[in-house]
């Protein structure tokens, strides 16, 4: 009876024609194609003025690099503007259209999904991706977050590396054929788990505590540059 009370006591779930209505993922989903709508619109703004990345280099160097402190990145930030119109120089020119084929409302990942991608057999660096930095160098044009000394990326775990082509490298056979990617294959064509991966606290506060050392524009990279 106090079960059938309890029951009778609970709204019923939303429905539409008889099927649940997931609100939560629906938020989550709506969450994360604003969240790159709006980086795309402010990319947009700053290339189309010249000086609009300039003016907002706080937010410029968050996006790329996780860090408000821009006076750290001049050099790097400065080669982001020639560099995103590289990009888009071989998109158009060699058609690779999967350089920026993330959907908008997919989750961001810090990691490939190792439910769709496994390490190539013959792969002898295990989860690391050795002196590997094939996919930093698109068309020949080595990306400016790349620190080529230590053949690690300086903006790992930022907004840019999660939301984008970076944190689920690879998910596509196209990005592993196009970059020649020796580490990763794919190995299920099933869908990915819908699920932001979450790196550990531990893990964030180490990179929390590198940007404390102050080594302004050669900071520390907090990662290899390869998923």
């Amino acid at each position: 009876m106090q079960t059938e009370t309890l029951t009778r006591g609970l709204a019923p779930p939303l429905s539409t024609h008889g099927k649940a209505i997931p609100v939560p993922s629906r938020l989550d989903e709506a969450r994360w194609a604003l969240a790159r709508l709006t980086f795309i619109t402010y990319i947009g703004f700053s290339l189309s003025t010249l000086v609009g990345g300039f003016l907002t280099a706080p937010l410029m160097t968050w996006y790329f690099f996780g860090d408000w402190r821009f006076w750290r990145y001049w050099s790097a930030g400065a080669r982001l503007f020639p560099h995103a119109l590289h990009l888009l120089f071989v998109m158009g020119k060699d058609n690779q259209g999967f350089m920026f084929s993330v959907p908008l409302t997919s989750p961001p990942r810090s990691a490939p999904d190792r439910k769709t991608n496994s390490l190539q057999p013959g792969w002898p660096h295990g989860s690391s991706c050795g002196d590997c930095t094939n996919c930093c160098r698109a068309g020949g044009y080595t990306c400016p977050l790349l620190d080529e000394t230590r053949g690690m990326c300086r903006g790992y775990d930022s907004f840019y590396w999660r939301y984008f082509n970076c944190g689920r490298f690879p998910s596509s056979m196209a990005e592993i054929d196009y970059y020649g990617c020796g580490k990763w294959a794919i190995s299920a064509t099933g869908k990915t788990s819908g699920k932001a991966t979450v790196i550990p606290v531990e893990i964030r506060n180490r990179q929390r505590n590198r940007h404390e050392a102050p080594n302004n524009d050669d900071k520390k990279p907090r990662r290899s540059a390869t998923g």
